[in-house]
């Protein structure tokens, strides 16, 4: 009967371990998500695809542009705007126009975002069809850096969605 116990005990331990390996090798697993950092205050956006969307500053009109998360940067597919006016890109190709809104094609690799957001542009982001007017949540002329984050999984469990 001892032996039984002792044996029991043995597989516990062996089956414990083996949770705790296997816990510990998925927890360091890298794992890749876009960062937003405002001031001090750091959130993640965990879905690969996300939207910036603003007022412009002098043709006062939306503007929006598409980003794709790949491995190191991000992919600009794509700028939706209503007018041409102060610093429109001419040199895309225009995808189509719908009703009143010019979607041009860019596929420009960039390695982090750099937004100044005010209450005058309105700046917002949105994600996994969910808004967030960040333009509310700080003072007005705040940047907000938009990375991508390579890291254990374990560190980005403490990081909150921003949506």
């Amino acid at each position: 009967m001892k032996w039984l116990k002792n044996n029991k005990l043995q597989k516990n331990a062996v089956y414990t371990a083996f949770f705790i390996l296997f816990f510990l090798i998925y927890a360091s697993y890298p794992t890749l998500y876009t960062q937003v950092r405002v001031e001090t205050d750091i959130c993640k956006i965990s879905t690969d695809q996300f939207d910036l969307q603003w007022k412009h500053s002098v043709e006062k009109t939306a503007w929006s542009e598409q980003y794709q998360r790949q491995k190191n940067k991000f992919l600009l597919r794509h700028t939706d705007l209503i007018s041409f006016g102060a610093g429109t890109p001419s040199n895309y190709p225009i995808e189509f126009q719908k009703n009143g809104v010019i979607r041009m094609r860019v596929n420009q690799n960039i390695d982090e975002i750099n937004w100044v957001i005010s209450r005058n542009m309105q700046g917002t982001i949105l994600a996994d069809q969910k808004i967030w007017s960040i333009f509310q949540s700080y003072p007005d002329y705040s940047l907000v850096n938009i990375s991508v984050q390579y890291q254990p999984k374990w560190k980005s469990w403490w990081i909150g969605e921003c949506l």
